[in-house]
């Protein structure tokens, strides 16, 4: 099938996705009582049980193999929020930040924002996580719209086959993991991005670096968002 095809057939999946939500699911729900930088209340929820994340296809790993926490995010190259929060992400996690980061795909807003996402997906099964993870913040930091044309040119900027790359990001096996990423963000009940899932919290929104941080430290200390935990 062509890329084309494939492309559109995926988001239109992807938007079935979104309005499936029941009416009940899109209350605001606020396990801890957390705020991002500027005070505006984040909505936050334990996630249901079963719903792990260690089986999802695809994920991109960069941080400390020995750190403690996995801090998922679910994004959106189109995003402007998922670029603050990238670069901001990008200084916060540290060798001694004491988390890792799992870069899941999201595209939610248009048809190259998946695009750019089977790009990167590619780029980690040809090059390994490490070299995905400088293409994602790549992306992120330079200007333009999203879609192949730029990841690619990013990616050879980088030093990665890019011919290679658009080869393998045409495969249906990854428009496989494409499909069952942003399938596990509706299972989550995480429609936006960006939205983050710690320990067994998810929250929804970029918080700002130093609510993060809190965050990070809190789920190390205590294993919720914010200690002590809720009833």
């Amino acid at each position: 099938m062509p890329l084309l095809l494939n492309r559109r057939s995926l988001f239109a999946a992807m938007a079935a996705i979104l309005s499936s939500s029941k009416p009940g699911e899109a209350k605001f729900e606020r396990a801890f009582d957390i705020s991002t930088a500027d005070g505006t209340p984040i909505r936050n929820f334990r996630i249901a049980a079963g719903r792990s994340l260690s089986d999802l296809p695809g994920v991109i790993l960069a941080g400390p193999r020995d750190a403690g926490p996995i801090l998922y995010e679910f994004f959106d190259y189109g995003c402007g929020y998922c670029r603050v929060a990238a670069q901001e992400l990008d200084v916060l996690l540290t060798p001694d930040a004491g988390v890792r980061s799992a870069l899941v795909q999201h595209p939610v807003l248009s048809p190259r924002s998946a695009d750019a996402a089977r790009v990167v997906l590619a780029a980690a099964r040809l090059h390994g996580d490490a070299a995905a993870y400088r293409l994602h913040v790549g992306l992120f930091e330079t200007p333009g719209p999203t879609g192949t044309e730029k990841a690619l040119a990013v990616a050879a900027a980088q030093g990665l086959r890019a011919a290679a790359v658009a080869e393998e990001a045409a495969r249906e096996e990854i428009a496989a993991i494409l499909a069952a990423q942003s399938e596990r963000a509706r299972a989550l009940l995480l429609p936006q991005t960006p939205s983050f899932v710690l320990g067994e919290f998810a929250f929804v929104g970029w918080p700002g670096a130093a609510p993060m941080e809190s965050f990070i430290e809190a789920t190390r200390r205590c294993g919720g968002l914010r200690c002590p935990l809720p009833d």
